[in-house]
Formats: structure tokens, sequence, C-alpha cells
């Protein structure tokens, strides 16, 4: 839509169409205006959105709506964390007027989990990351928390969110046969791709064009698919993946990374623990790029 605004639509069974809104909200220091138009903008958007659509609204809103679930009933569960800022009045005020419920304020979690965003001068966090639903799909949500073990270094935490949605399976067109994968890997051998690339020049020799596009690239897919087949075979096995037998050890060191990340985040004014946990993850950042070397 713009800068701030994008949209996507899944397909649901039963014909319902799910809307989702992801949203970044001007910050404290933008004016005024720059904060009335993007919440004009957004209402726009969700009055546009049809009523029997699943509706989804996430993203950074830069806004702390605090914990007083009375004045604002149905917008904010009884689990805030905080006080208010000065963004929070505006999209509470879009919530109830498209009745919207902020979901991370639902379940009652840990601190560590109802909480995105570390302010850098007073080292406090703060909720501002929001998934937002109608209120008549509450029922849908097994859970909205924050995610403190997210293997990268950014001052948020990632916001994950558990819900129902049945989404409608792609299909394939109908009498439409998949076509097997090919041992390309043979291909190494310059006498296996000698005689392929002789088959091929036999077999394309005698294709007939005809004026129907399609049916000639279909006929040529076919020819050169069967040709191929022959000469290297169907592929026996996907490669494997090259971090499956350092599992264990790159668990361990995940492990020890979180516990370290705990500790500090229980004392953040202590240096050494700050230390260790920088050099724990360090580690894992630095562990797979080591391994794919080899």
């Amino acid at each position: 839509m713009n800068d701030r605004l994008m949209t996507m639509q899944l397909p649901l069974r039963k014909g319902k169409q799910g809307t989702l809104i992801s949203a970044y909200a001007p910050t404290m220091t933008n004016s005024k205006d720059v904060k009335n138009t993007f919440y004009e903008e957004l209402d726009a958007l969700l009055s546009s959105v049809h009523r029997t659509d699943n509706l989804i609204l996430l993203g950074d809103f830069n806004a702390r709506v605090g914990c007083d679930a009375t004045a604002w009933e149905g917008v904010i569960g009884k689990n805030g964390v905080g006080k208010c800022n000065s963004n929070s009045l505006l999209l509470l005020k879009t919530c109830a007027a498209h009745d919207l419920l902020i979901t991370n304020m639902v379940f009652r979690l840990p601190t560590r989990n109802r909480t995105s965003w570390m302010h850098p001068r007073s080292k406090h966090w703060h909720l501002i990351d929001y998934f937002i639903i109608r209120r008549r799909d509450r029922q849908d949500v097994k859970v909205t928390k924050a995610m403190c073990g997210a293997d990268c270094w950014m001052d948020h935490r990632l916001i994950v969110s558990k819900m129902k949605l049945r989404i409608m399976p792609k299909r394939r067109p109908q009498g439409y046969k998949a076509l097997k994968r090919i041992n390309v890997s043979k291909l190494k051998n310059s006498c296996i791709a000698e005689n392929l690339a002789e088959d091929l020049e036999n077999e394309l020799a005698d294709l007939r064009i005809e004026d129907d596009a399609e049916k000639d690239w279909e006929q040529f897919c076919n020819t050169v698919h069967t040709a191929a087949s022959k000469g290297l075979g169907p592929s026996t096995h996907r490669r494997q993946d090259w971090f499956d037998e350092n599992d264990a050890e790159i668990q361990a060191l995940l492990t020890e990374k979180h516990r370290l990340h705990r500790a500090y985040q229980n004392d953040p004014s202590s240096a050494a623990k700050k230390t260790a946990f920088i050099n724990a993850r360090r580690a894992v950042q630095n562990r797979p790029r080591k391994m794919r070397d080899l």
C-alpha cells in the first residue's frame, strides 16, 4: 500500500478469505500530522476488508498500550505490561472502532514473553509489537508470545502467534502428472553427458512443430524428460543436510547460549554475564560457517 502498510490475502476453506496487514507505525519522534495520516490510512484499509474475512493486523506500532483492561475492555486483556505512551491512544481507538483484539495481553505468561523491545537508554523492556485480530476470532488463537531465544541479534524480540486457520490447499490441474526428478549428478561423467547430448539431438530432430505454442512446449518438455530419464535415470535420494551429523554439537551450543542469555537478562548490570553471553552467541553464529568451509 505504501512504505508503512502492506497487505496479503490467503484463500481459506469454504470460500472464505484471510487478510493479513503488516504495519510499521510512526515513532514517538514523528510529528502529529504523520501519526494521524498513518492511522487514517490504516482505518481506511481496515474498513475495506470484508466483514466475513479473517483479519490479522500485525507489526511494530511503537505504542505502549499499558495494562488498563477495564478502560479498554474487549481491546486488551488483563495481562498487559507497563504504562501507556502518547501513541497508544491512536492504536486503541482504531482497535475499538473495528472490534479488534490485541492478543498479546490475553495469555498469562512470564514478563519476558510479554515484552518485545528494550529501550536503548533505560534498558527496560516494553511491548510495542502486536498481533491483532477480530474480537469474534478470539477462540482461534492458541497463544501469542515473544520469542526470547531467536538466534539473531536485534533490538526487537520476535513475536509468534499460533492460530487455527484452514488454508485452502493448492490444487494441481486435472490430468496433470508430476514429472519424476532426474539424477543430474551423472552428467559429471563426460561419456554419459555426450551420449545424452546425442540422444537429445536425435529425438529433437523428429519433433514436429505445430501452430499451438502450449502444445509445442509440452511436447518439447516431454521429449527432453524422456530422453534424460533413459540416459540418467531417476534421482535416488536427496543430498544429506550438512548439519545433520553435527546436530548434537550445535544443540549443545544453543542450549548454553540460551542459559547465558537468561542469566544476563536476570542480572543486566553484570559485565561478566554480558561478555559470556556475547561470546556464546558469537560461537553459535560462527559454527555453521566453519562447518561449511570444511
